[in-house]
């Protein structure tokens, strides 16, 4: 059993790191859309060669976001199942571990390091029980609270970023319309209206107001989870409340969209020292 649940955690690793690099490939494929359709308003390039390099980009970006999609559900129901065995102390169940493996190629688990089966883990001291459910699901609702409210700065600042640059543009085509003779204003015009609209899709078909406004959401119902948790603080919390609230915060974390693993590398460290001020090891969740 102990050998299946080492492969259970390490399925959840490897199952959330290949989701991610889906979806940063599927980010490369739309910066490139982008680029490829700046390039060819300035090189005039044949229009109908255009659209048919496009719809293949845009074809290719939705299959890889569709691959990404389908690795998160894939990570999202060895989490959950994780958090089960891990909170509840039951047996993992060594088939379902055996036949999903089956299905993989040989190997699959191997290139996995020790950090990242360690994201999979828990600090929590206490005996399975509902007590430890409680905690797990506070430890993982603490983190994503803290990492989901750095995705909002990064993306409003991205997103401003994007604004300043649509305007930029727009003031410089004013300056040179000004200084350009009618035959070239013409030009100037649909040139920037042209940047002006690709950049406006690539904004609205990487969904990053959308993204913005799911992390935001996701912070506000970590910190709400977080909120009951602290009500259940209590020398006994039954295994319903506990499994009732681990089950929101799983429903909540389904929906939510993915966490860059670059927002662990730039925060980790600063978080783990004020998670063991948070909740320092040793000491209960219902401990004054």
């Amino acid at each position: 059993m102990n050998n299946s649940l080492q492969q259970l955690k390490r399925i959840v690793a490897k199952t959330f790191r290949k989701a991610k690099r889906w979806y940063a490939t599927y980010l490369a494929c739309q910066i490139a859309v982008l680029v490829f359709a700046v390039v060819s308003i300035f090189a005039q390039l044949n229009p109908n060669l255009s659209a048919l390099f496009a719809f293949l980009g845009v074809l290719a970006t939705e299959c890889f976001r569709w691959r990404s999609d389908w690795w998160k559900s894939e990570g999202e129901s060895a989490k959950r199942k994780w958090e089960i065995v891990d909170g509840l102390g039951i047996a993992v169940d060594s088939r379902d571990v055996a036949d999903w493996l089956a299905a993989r190629p040989s190997g699959f688990l191997d290139d996995l390091t020790t950090d990242e089966i360690r994201g999979s883990e828990f600090d929590s001291g206490q005996p399975a029980g509902p007590l430890r459910v409680l905690e797990n699901t506070q430890e993982s609702a603490w983190w994503s609270k803290h990492l989901s409210r750095r995705m909002v700065v990064c993306l409003c600042a991205l997103l401003l970023l994007v604004v300043i640059g649509a305007f930029a543009a727009l003031t410089i085509s004013i300056g040179e319309l000004k200084a350009a003779n009618l035959q070239r204003s013409g030009a100037v015009v649909q040139n920037v209206g042209g940047i002006i609209c690709a950049v406006l899709m690539f904004v609205f078909s990487v969904n990053l107001i959308r993204l913005l406004a799911d992390f935001a959401a996701f912070a506000s119902i970590a910190e709400d989870i977080l909120r009951r948790t602290a009500d259940l603080k209590r020398p006994t919390v039954e295994e319903r409340d506990a499994l009732s609230l681990m089950h929101d915060y799983q429903t909540a974390r389904n929906s939510a969209p993915l966490l860059p693993t670059f927002i662990w590398h730039l925060n980790g460290e600063h978080l783990r020292e004020q998670w063991a001020l948070f909740r320092p090891k040793g000491k209960q969740l219902n401990s004054p």
